[in-house]
């Protein structure tokens, strides 16, 4: 599984989703077409785990929630979790977003695709706002940002492989300036109370 997987995202990202058969990627692999399919039912299934094991580093879909990173961003201190979430989201970033990318122009034609797509969309609202909820218990919140308002905004931001993509590809920058921008932006229209250093200070 560890062959296809690698093989497949190397051929996805150098040839397309469309252009990728299995044929060919049993070959980049170098293991039988039948092998293939035992493994992985159809290229839908198989982009969907290639971009799980980008994302979660593992196949295993154990929930964001229990995953340590994840915990201690939640356990840290309060004045620093949109720094620390903002770093944890360019590293995986770093790791996923063309690949993300890819599946997403994927999506808008191969309805599996899309409906694998649609689950992801709504397991990363979930987390965001369980993190939400977080933020709010531990007065992290301005006054007046509610939990849903603040999820929807770590959503659209954060979660835009697109934006990563451009200031990292387009722009050049490198992902801690990407890292730095998140946490500024979040920092600016969600906390509590500015950090010291969205001042400059």
């Amino acid at each position: 599984r560890a062959q296809i997987l690698e093989a497949a995202q190397r051929l996805f990202l150098r040839e397309g989703y469309a252009r990728s058969s299995m044929k060919a990627i049993a070959q980049e692999a170098g293991v039988s077409e039948k092998t293939m399919y035992l493994a992985f039912a159809t290229k839908a299934t198989l982009l969907r785990q290639v971009i799980q094991l980008a994302v979660e580093g593992d196949e295993e879909g154990t929930p964001l929630a229990q995953r340590p990173e994840w915990r201690a961003l939640l356990a840290g201190p309060v004045e620093e979790v949109f720094i620390r979430f903002a770093r944890l989201n360019a590293d995986q970033m770093t790791r996923t977003a063309a690949i993300i990318a890819l599946g997403e122009t994927a999506a808008s034609t191969d309805d599996e695709l899309g409906q694998h797509r649609d689950r992801a969309h709504a397991e990363t609202r979930a987390n965001l706002r369980a993190l939400a909820a977080e933020l709010q218990r531990r007065g992290a919140l301005r006054r007046g940002v509610s939990k849903e308002h603040a999820a929807d905004v770590m959503y659209a931001i954060a979660t835009d492989e697109g934006i990563y993509l451009r200031l990292t590809g387009e722009c050049g920058w490198s992902p801690a300036r990407y890292a730095d921008l998140i946490a500024r932006t979040l920092t600016a229209a969600l906390a509590a109370t500015d950090l010291g250093w969205l001042d400059g200070r």
